[in-house]
């Protein structure tokens, strides 16, 4: 069979890439005196780029250690293996060569795939023409506001877009928000500018309009149920308050039957930073001048109010969720 000096690692996420990358860097490098400035190692992001040097680093600095002679990790046991040095000497061989990447560290070349162009470019600026101190600049912005225009002049000719666009906008109008949705396609859009959430967005790649709008239409149901669910205990609550004879002013401040009366009427803008709301199942609900017979019902009763009011709040805390 015909030898290759090229490995393919083919690997899925999490299974061990970084590792297998840092050994195989580690027996270049170890195998010789002054290798580390006669290597390149390449890759996308300058998060891999800080992984691949501190596994490297931390590497040789574990191998230096006098305690990797007697409880050698997985790694050093498998570069020992793969040069047929013995123990002694990669522990040397490791805290040699860690000193002369730390003395120059400069050559410890390590690099994104965009920063080793930007060097190579530099370097033949006179051949490609180029000014020596030409600057590279990727706007962002005009980038995303001339991809967010692209897809707004859509609207009118892709029926589904168009409908998207406008249902949007429409819901931002019901909302009291702007109904301009340029500005929260380009909120969005600076997602895709940001490396760490490379990962994330690719699970999108292979979805449709369709799916989004299904996953839009299961939300809504999910919210409706959840209002519904809000609604029938704040009814419940009013409905106690009513056959036991209780009036709002029997409640500290009102707070409670206000709170409940606002949710009742259809404000959902609920929040439970409030002290009172903190302390609900613990704090008397009655008011300094309650009568004591209406003291002792409010106790009696406490128990139902709590279990309805973290309900609501359980409740209120998910449909906050989906409607975001």
């Amino acid at each position: 069979m015909h030898e290759t000096s090229f490995k393919i690692y083919n690997a899925s996420a999490g299974s061990g890439k970084t590792y297998t990358l840092a050994k195989e860097y580690l027996s270049i490098l170890l195998s010789s005196n002054d290798g580390f400035r006669r290597i390149l190692a390449i890759t996308f992001t300058n998060k891999a780029v800080n992984e691949m040097k501190d596994r490297i680093l931390n590497s040789l600095f574990e191998f230096s250690q006098p305690e990797s002679l007697e409880h050698p990790s997985p790694m050093f046991t498998a570069i020992l293996n793969e040069l047929n040095l013995t123990p002694l000497e990669l522990k040397e061989k490791s805290k040699f060569t860690l000193k002369k990447i730390l003395h120059n560290y400069a050559f410890f070349d390590v690099s994104t795939i965009d920063k080793f162009t930007h060097r190579l470019i530099r370097t033949f600026a006179k051949d490609l023409k180029l000014p020596q101190n030409f600057e590279v600049v990727l706007d962002t912005s005009l980038l995303l506001d001339e991809a967010v225009a692209r897809l707004i002049n859509k609207a009118g000719t892709d029926p589904k877009i168009t409908k998207v666009l406008i249902d949007f906008a429409l819901e931002k109008i019901d909302d009291d928000k702007s109904w301009d949705i340029s500005l929260d396609l380009n909120k969005v859009g600076k997602l895709l500018f940001d490396e760490n959430n490379a990962e994330h967005l690719k699970q999108f790649a292979e979805k449709s309009i369709e799916d989004f709008l299904e996953l839009q239409k299961t939300i809504k149901q999910k919210i409706e149920v959840l209002k519904s669910e809000i609604l029938k205990h704040s009814s419940q609550i009013l409905t106690i308050i009513n056959e036991n004879g209780l009036e709002f002013s029997d409640f500290k401040s009102s707070y409670f039957p206000k709170f409940i009366l606002k949710i009742q009427q259809g404000d959902f803008k609920i929040d439970f930073n409030a002290g009172w709301k903190q302390n609900f199942d613990s704090a008397p609900l009655y008011a300094a001048k309650c009568e004591a017979g209406k003291k002792s019902i409010l106790d009696g009763l406490q128990p139902q109010f709590v279990a309805h009011f973290n309900t609501i709040k359980q409740n209120t805390f998910e449909f906050q969720l989906l409607k975001l």
